[in-house]
C-alpha cells in the first residue's frame, strides 16, 4: 500500500512541474524572460508561492532547467537523428548544422528568449555555465566518438566536440545580437569547416 502512495505522489509531483514549465514555456512567449514573473507563474498555475519554492529556489532555476529540457534535449534529438539517417560524419555534420539553421530562421520569441537566456547564462554564471558546456560537449562527443576512425590523427572526439560548441555558439551569439545576420549561411561554413579540418581527406 505504500508504494501505491508513493506512485501517487510523484505522480502529482510531476503534474505539478510539468504545469510550471508549461505555463512558463506560454509566459516567456508572450512576455518574455524579463516579464514572466513568478507572481504571474503562481497565479497561472493556480499554485501559491510556498509551492513554487518546493520545486525552484528562484525563477533563474526554472529557466535553466526548461532550457535543459528544451533546447540541449533538443540538441541531443538533432545528433540521434543524424546519427541514424546519414551514414559519414561529414553528411552527419551536415545534418545537424542544417537542422540548426532551420530552428533559429524559425525561432519565435519563445525559443529566441530561451536561447539567449542560456547563452548569456554561460558567461554570467560560471558554475551553471561549465554544466550546461559539459552537457553540450558530451553531446557532440558521442557523434565524434562514432566515428573516431574518420578523424584526423591526433584528435580527440573531446578535442573535436569542444571546437564544434565554441563556434557554434559563436554564430549563435552573433544571431541574437544582429538582425541582419544569415544564420543559414553560417551554419552551413561551419559545417564546412569542420570537415575540411578536423576529418581525413
Amino acid at each position: 500500500m505504500a508504494v501505491v502512495e508513493m506512485g501517487r505522489r510523484e505522480r502529482k509531483k510531476q503534474a505539478v512541474r510539468d504545469s510550471i514549465l508549461e505555463e512558463t514555456l506560454g509566459l516567456v512567449s508572450i512576455h518574455g524572460v524579463d516579464g514572466t514573473t513568478i507572481d504571474v507563474i503562481c497565479d497561472c498555475t493556480d499554485i501559491s508561492k510556498k509551492t513554487f519554492y518546493n520545486y525552484y529556489a528562484s525563477k533563474h532555476d526554472l529557466l535553466i532547467d526548461i532550457c535543459q529540457t528544451l533546447l540541449l534535449q533538443r540538441m541531443d534529438q538533432a545528433i540521434d537523428a543524424a546519427l541514424h539517417t546519414e551514414r559519414t560524419l561529414a553528411e552527419q555534420l551536415a545534418h545537424i548544422f542544417d537542422d540548426i539553421g532551420e530552428r533559429n530562421q524559425q525561432a519565435g520569441e519563445l525559443e529566441r528568449g530561451l536561447i539567449e537566456f542560456m547563452v548569456s547564462n554561460l558567461a554570467a554564471n560560471p558554475a551553471e555555465g561549465a554544466g550546461q558546456l559539459t552537457q553540450m560537449n558530451d553531446c557532440y562527443a558521442r557523434l565524434y566518438r562514432q566515428h573516431r576512425e574518420e578523424l584526423r590523427d591526433g584528435l580527440s572526439p573531446e578535442f573535436c566536440a569542444e571546437l564544434t560548441v565554441g563556434m557554434s555558439n559563436s554564430v549563435t551569439l552573433n544571431w541574437l545580437h544582429n538582425d541582419d545576420y544569415d544564420a543559414g549561411s553560417r551554419y552551413r561554413q561551419l559545417a564546412d569547416f569542420l570537415k575540411s579540418s578536423m576529418l581525413k581527406a
